[in-house]
Order: structure tokens, then C-alpha cells, then sequence
């Protein structure tokens, strides 16, 4: 089998390393990046998102980032469908499909075939919920579909939104999640590491965003009218930066108030990880990562 049919995954926790091993991967075998990130495609959100520099896309192609304008309305639907325009040019060249991303919703609905709903936002609805408890939301979310309950991260006011918005459609939210897998091979590598190592990392990544300019960025993004957009998509680093800068906090506070959100963050993506079936796990840490992971991938799946 030509190893292109195959495709390639590379996933972990945020400040995992996982880009930087993709695009090692990517580099060796001629093989060009899908990003698998639910920040990345909006444009302008490009140093709170940690959306991969000019440099790296340089180096290699980079798939679905930029997509949209940021505040423009972008569903899960609208990726997945983007998602699979992109394999297919990856695919017609002959190159090595690798996705690379740290939110595992998208690559699991994507990898596992999820038939997502279609159902076109409702700004009405939308302006409406804004203004409800999230637990009234839950418990109407309960009364249509009990079973998207299961599904739907209802840490997320965007998520319990998007579910109930399709459930007051007159479909079913949770029937969008009967998966139906794609029939592909798929090698699925992730990453995994101690949580100090990642605590450290965080901490260098948060610093080094504001060094880069985080608080200007935002600072952009409010002058064009986007503050209460950021502040409802909850992208982690934007609400910091603007709930900081109202209070007069330092970059130094701001680091570490964004440090704590990304760690929160990455604490759920290690439980989804650890429920994900049928991936290889290498240590993050290790001085051979590259050379592991890349002979790994010339051994034939057992079948």
C-alpha cells in the first residue's frame, strides 16, 4: 500500500511539540500539513492562536488556516467540509497527508465520519442565548435531545448553543454523532509528557506570545469591534488580555493568567487523548522523537 492512501495524524496536548514533530515528518517524506485547529482558522487571530509563522509555512504547505474573516460565523460542518477539499488536493499531488492538531472534536469527527448538521446559524437565536444562564440552556438542551448531553462539552456556552440551535431546527442534535468511519488506514501518533515538563512549556509559550506582541494584537482585533466576539468564543488568551487590560495588569500577570487557562485546557485534552482508540503514544521528551516516530511509520499496520 503507497503510504499517501494512509493517513497520517499527529496529536497532543497544547505545548506538546506536536507541530514541530509534523513538520519534521513533513519535511523527511515530502508530505504537507492539515491543521486540525478550531483558532487557526480565523484570520487576524495569529499570536494568541499560536497559528503556525510564515517561516514554517515556507518550509511546507499548511492546510486550512485563514480560512475566515474573525467574527464570521464558522461551524464544525463548514470545516469538515473544508477539510476534505483540502485532503483531496493533497491526495491528487501524490504528497503525504499529515494531520496535526490539538482539537480532538474535529479530528475525531473528521476521522470517524461524523454526519454534522447543516443547519445555517441563527444570529436571532444567537443574541438571544447570549443572554441566558448557561444551566437554562443545558436543561432546555436536556428537554429535546438527552443524548447530545453526551456529546456536547457543556463547559462551552458555544458548543450548548450550536446543539440547541440544531435541536430547535426540528433535528436531533446527537444523531449528527453516529459516526461512520473512513475507510482509509489511518496512524494515529500522539504525544504525551509529565505534567511539569508541560507546566513549563506553557509558562515559556505565554511569555514569549506577549513578547511577540499579544496585547497589540488584541488591542487590533477590539478597534475593529471584535471585543464581545472574543469574549463569547472564549479562545483562550483573548479574554485574559481584554478582562487584564481593563483592570491595568502587566504583561508579567497577563502571562501567567493565560499559563493557567492554557493548563486548565490542557488537562481536558489529555482525558480526550487517553479515550482516543488506537494511538501510538510516544514520550514528548524523548531526544529521538524524529527517528521513533518516523520508523514507526515505515512498519506495516498489522492488519
Amino acid at each position: 500500500m503507497s503510504p499517501v492512501e494512509e493517513l497520517w495524524v499527529v496529536a497532543g496536548p497544547t505545548a506538546s511539540g506536536k507541530s514541530s514533530l509534523a513538520l519534521q515528518l513533513a519535511q523527511r517524506c515530502g508530505g504537507e500539513l492539515l491543521c486540525f485547529d478550531s483558532t487557526t482558522v480565523y484570520r487576524d487571530l495569529d499570536i494568541g492562536t499560536a497559528k503556525p509563522p510564515a517561516s514554517d509555512r515556507a518550509l511546507t504547505p499548511h492546510h486550512l488556516l485563514d480560512l475566515v474573516e474573525a467574527g464570521q460565523d464558522f461551524t464544525l460542518a463548514d470545516f469538515m467540509g473544508h477539510a476534505e477539499t483540502a485532503l483531496a488536493d493533497v491526495r491528487g499531488r501524490g504528497k503525504q497527508p499529515i494531520l496535526v492538531g490539538g482539537t480532538y472534536l474535529y479530528l475525531r469527527a473528521f476521522l470517524q465520519g461524523f454526519q454534522l448538521s447543516e443547519v445555517a446559524p441563527d444570529p436571532d437565536f444567537r443574541a438571544w442565548a447570549e443572554e441566558q444562564p448557561v444551566a437554562s440552556l443545558i436543561e432546555e438542551l436536556r428537554s429535546r435531545d438527552p443524548e447530545a448531553l453526551l456529546v456536547v462539552d457543556l463547559a462551552n456556552p458555544r458548543r450548548v448553543v450550536r446543539a440547541l440551535e440544531v435541536c430547535r431546527s426540528g433535528k436531533l442534535f446527537s444523531e449528527h454523532y453516529r459516526a461512520q468511519p473512513r475507510s482509509e488506514p489511518v496512524r494515529k501518533i500522539g504525544l504525551q509528557a509529565g505534567p511539569d515538563w508541560l507546566k513549563s512549556r506553557i509558562t515559556e509559550r505565554s511569555r514569549a506570545m506577549f513578547v511577540a506582541g499579544l496585547r497589540e494584537e488584541v488591542k487590533r482585533l477590539c478597534e475593529k469591534g471584535l471585543q464581545r466576539w472574543l469574549l463569547s468564543m472564549r479562545f483562550i488568551g483573548y479574554p485574559e488580555v481584554i478582562e487584564g487590560m481593563e483592570l491595568a495588569k502587566d504583561d508579567s500577570e497577563l502571562a501567567e493568567r493565560v499559563s493557567e487557562s492554557t493548563w486548565r485546557l490542557v488537562k481536558k485534552q489529555r482525558t480526550w487523548g487517553r479515550s482516543e482508540p488506537g494511538v501510538e503514544w510516544f514520550d514528548a521528551q524523548h531526544p529521538d522523537l524524529l527517528e521513533l516516530v518516523w520508523e514507526r511509520l515505515q512498519t506495516p499496520t498489522q492488519k
